[in-house]
């Protein structure tokens, strides 16, 4: 068995000891938390927030998208979206693992190129992490500011951040400099053995060269993008909210903020779906908190059903797509044959 599934199966059996201990001992307060305190005007809103987090990641895309004189209807970009986290919901890493199938999906549907569909998908997951990093410094302000909070926490945090900051530097500093970073990962770590193709490093070279062109020219692009995943933050503290008023919780801003910072570590966790690792993070950041472990374990539980209730749309948007794809490849092969017996 090779050495990456090796590492998947321990990854997800701690996810799922993790998972199941929790539940153990914090299950049911978190399960009498929800059914004693639900207010189902509250969730329904959540909900509708919830759907409207994906219109504002499409509208980054589309701002990206238009540095590269390319325009996807905002429809068609909620659906690659959606289908994208679906396939990034089930692998290691919940924060990647989407960006493909959104590329290969861009080029099926409205006819961008997939060197030009992977850039766009590189430099929107680095706007992306660009804003949660600067989100991770107001988070650690407020963590600061809250004595109950242990130092083992903060000095997580801090080192969380240091670390993305020095990637995402590398990243942009060799790209505008034309020094190429995912080519020279690509050397370092010997990738090409594992290629069939060679022309795959040569592809990667073109995909930096779009970048390059998008940092050094379009950088009025880049702050629209940028914006639009602080509006994204702000939508999300909005619905997360109205999630925890939804069974009785009232939670201040900071409060909120913290618990976003937390989410967005564990997602970083190469586990599916973060599986454990979310329900025991939150559960311990809520017993600090608000004393109650249960509280944290209830947000767990309905953030997990709406992430599987989107996951199942992602791939049902996948499998049509998959169906429409071989459809039309029926009919131009029929078409080709019909023109050659004529």
């Amino acid at each position: 068995m090779k050495k990456g599934k090796v590492n998947f199966i321990i990854s997800l059996l701690i996810g799922i000891i993790l998972f199941i201990i929790t539940l153990r001992y914090f299950g049911l307060e978190s399960i009498k938390i929800i059914y004693h305190n639900i207010n189902p005007l509250y969730f329904i809103i959540y909900f509708i927030i919830s759907c409207f987090v994906f219109i504002v990641s499409s509208w980054r895309v589309q701002s990206v998208l238009r540095a590269y004189r390319k325009k996807i209807g905002l429809w068609k970009l909620i659906k690659q979206n959606i289908a994208g986290f679906a396939v990034a919901y089930v692998t290691p890493c919940v924060r990647l693992g989407g960006e493909p199938i959104k590329a290969y999906m861009m080029k099926k549907e409205s006819g961008v190129d997939l060197k030009t569909g992977s850039s766009v998908m590189i430099l929107d997951k680095f706007i992306e992490i660009v804003g949660t990093i600067l989100f991770g410094l107001l988070g650690l302000a407020v963590l600061f500011l809250m004595p109950n909070i242990p130092n083992e926490a903060k000095i997580t945090l801090i080192g969380v951040t240091i670390v993305g900051s020095i990637i995402l530097y590398w990243v942009y500093y060799r790209t505008i400099k034309k020094q190429g970073s995912f080519s020279t990962l690509f050397i370092l770590l010997k990738i090409y053995k594992l290629t069939k193709s060679n022309n795959f490093l040569k592809s990667i070279e073109d995909v930096e060269a779009k970048m390059h062109k998008f940092f050094m020219f379009n950088k009025k692009e880049f702050l629209i993008s940028l914006s639009f995943y602080m509006l994204y933050m702000v939508v999300n503290i909005i619905e997360f909210k109205f999630l925890f008023l939804s069974f009785g919780v009232n939670l201040s801003v900071s409060e909120i903020i913290i618990t976003i910072v937390v989410l967005g570590i564990v997602n970083f966790i190469p586990t599916p779906a973060a599986l454990g690792f979310f329900e025991a993070s939150q559960s311990g950041l809520f017993s600090l908190l608000k004393d109650s472990a249960g509280v944290g374990l209830a947000f767990s539980l309905i953030v997990r059903l709406r992430n599987v209730f989107f996951t199942i749309i992602g791939f049902s948007i996948i499998s049509h797509f998959s169906a429409e794809q071989i459809i039309n490849k029926e009919d131009k092969t029929c078409s080709n044959r019909k023109l050659k017996n004529s």
